[in-house]
C-alpha cells in the first residue's frame, strides 16, 4: 500500500549508472521548423541532480560528495520537520531525498522538499539508506533488511537478522552486510536470497568494500576484518582496542580507521589508524589532545579530515602518509562525518552550524546556523542537504541549503 501524496514521482532510467546527471533536452520548433532567419528556438532541458546512493559517498565511504558545492555563504532553500529521530544524512536518487519518516520510507524532491511518495515499513528505518539499480535498501528497528522497488513503491523482499543500525552495501548485484549473529553476509539483490556468510566474532555492522575486500567492524566491538569476497576467507583483523569503531575507509591501499568511545567520553583510547590494506600492519596512528573523542571522518587526496565529537569541536587535517597534524581548526560544535567535494570540506556541526573550509589551508569560508545536533552532510547539484535532531531520540530536519546567489535561492 503507497501512502498518497502530492507530487508524482520523477521518472528515473534504470539503466543508468548510479551517480550520474541524466539531461533530457525537449527540442521545441516553429510549426514550419524554422524561423524565419533559419534558427530554431532553444531547447528546454531538465537536469537531474548527480545522485548519492551510498552512505559516505560510495563504498569506499571517503566521504566524496558528487557536488558541486557552494562557493559562497548559503541560505535555507527549504526545511522538513521529520518526527522521527535522523541519525544520519539522507540518500539521493533521481531527483528524490529518500529518508525515514515514523514508520516508512519517505521521498522528498531535492528542489523544494515537497513530498513526493512513501512506503510504510512497520517499523522506523535505523540505519543508512542504500539505493541500487532502482532499489532502495533499508534496515529498520526490528533487525529487517528491506527491498522498496522505487518504480512501484512496493517492497520486494525481506531479510531478517541485519545488525542494528548496519551499513548495506550493493555490488555486482550482490547485497552485503552484517548481521546480528555477528556474521558478514551476502544477499542476491533481486531476491534476497543467502548466498554466503562469514562469521566474523564480533560486530559487523560497519564496512567499506575496495578492490574485492570487505573491511568490517561495528559499534558492538574494537575490531575491523578484512574479507575477500571471492574466497570467502578473513585475510586478517586489527584491534583498535577501543570501544567501538567508526566507519572504515580505504583509499590507495590503506585503510583508514578511527577506534572510537562508548557515550562521546574521553580517556577511552580514541585513536585514527592508517592499516595497510593487504597486509593489516599499522601505518601510523594519531590522537587528539588529551585523547578526546573522535567520530567519523573523511579521506581527501592528501589529507585525513577528522574531528573532535564534542564541543567546542577541533576539525584536523592529518596527512595521509606521515600521520602528522597538517591543519586544525576550532569549530563551536561537535564534528562529525564531513564530506568532501573538490578542494574544500563541509562540516555540519550541530549548533555550530554548517562550515566550509579550504581543504589545503583549512581557512574558513563560510558558516550557516544549523538548528539541532547535526549527522552530516550531503552536496549534489549546488544543494547541501543537512540532517539534524534536537536529542538522540528526538525528532529531526532536513535542511537544504544553496548558494545566497544560486537562481534557486529564495528571492532571487
Amino acid at each position: 500500500m503507497i501512502g498518497p501524496l502530492s507530487k508524482p514521482r520523477r521518472p528515473t532510467c534504470a539503466s543508468a549508472p548510479r551517480q550520474f546527471i541524466a539531461i533530457t533536452a525537449l527540442l521545441t520548433i516553429l510549426s514550419s521548423g524554422c524561423s524565419a532567419s533559419g534558427t530554431t528556438r532553444a531547447s528546454s532541458v531538465t537536469i537531474i541532480a548527480p545522485d548519492v546512493t551510498d552512505y559516505r559517498g560510495d563504498l569506499s565511504r571517503r566521504g566524496l560528495m558528487p557536488g558541486p558545492g557552494l562557493d559562497e555563504a548559503p541560505v535555507m532553500l527549504w526545511r522538513h520537520q521529520d518526527p522521527t529521530s535522523l541519525g544520519f544524512p539522507p540518500a539521493v536518487a533521481g531527483g528524490q531525498v529518500l529518508i525515514p519518516e515514523d514508520l516508512s520510507l519517505l521521498a522528498l524532491d531535492l528542489t523544494s522538499g515537497d513530498p513526493v511518495w512513501s512506503v510504510p515499513l512497520g517499523a522506523t528505518i535505523n540505519a543508512p539508506i542504500t539505493v541500487s539499480e532502482g532499489t532502495a535498501f533499508v534496515t529498520t528497528t526490528d533487525g529487517v533488511l528491506r527491498a522498496i522497488d522505487l518504480s512501484s513503491h512496493r517492497e520486494r523482499w525481506q531479510f531478517a537478522g541485519a545488525a542494528d543500525g548496519g551499513q548495506i552495501s550493493v555490488q555486482d548485484d550482490t547485497v552485503y552486510l552484517g548481521t546480528r549473529e555477528r556474521r558478514f553476509v551476502a544477499l542476491n539483490a533481486a531476491t534476497g536470497a543467502l548466498d554466503w556468510s562469514v562469521e566474523t566474532g564480533t560486530s559487523s555492522g560497519k564496512n567499506a568494500i575496495v578492490n574485492g575486500v570487505a573491511y568490517v567492524g561495528g559499534d558492538g566491538g574494537s575490531m575491523l576484518t578484512a574479507i575477500a569476497l571471492g574466497s570467502r576467507t578473513i585475510l586478517w583483523t586489527f584491534d583498535t582496542h577501543s570501544d567501538r569503531i567508526a566507519t572504515p575507509s580505504v583509499a590507495d591501499g590503506t585503510v583508514y580507521l578511527a577506534g572510537i568511545a562508548a557515550g562521546g567520553l574521553s580517556g577511552r583510547n580514541t585513536n585514527l589508524f592508517a592499516i595497510d590494506a593487504a597486509t593489516g600492519e599499522q601505518e601510523w596512528t594519531f590522537a587528539a589532545p588529551m585523547d578526546q573523542p573522535m567520530a567519523a571522518f573523511a579521506v581527501g587526496k592528501h589529507d585525513v579530515l577528522i574531528g573532535v565529537d564534542a564541543a567546542p569541536g577541533t576539525l584536523y587535517a592529518i596527512d595521509r602518509v606521515t600521520g602528522q597534524l597538517h591543519w586544525q581548526s576550532a569549530i563551536a560544535g561537535a564534528v562529525d562525518r564531513p564530506a568532501l567535494v573538490d578542494d574544500v570540506v563541509y562540516v555540519a556541526a550541530g549548533p555550530g552550524g554548517l562550515h566550509a573550509f579550504d581543504l589545503t589551508t583549512g581557512h574558513e569560508l563560510w558558516s550557516a546556523a544549523v538548528d539541532g545536533y547535526s549527522e552530516g552532510v550531503v552536496l549534489t547539484d549546488g544543494i547541501a542537504l543537512v540532517a539534524s535532531r534536537d536529542a538522540p531520540d528526538a525528532p529531526g530536519t532536513i535542511t537544504a541549503f544553496v548558494g545566497r546567489n544560486d537562481p534557486r535561492a529564495p528571492g532571487r
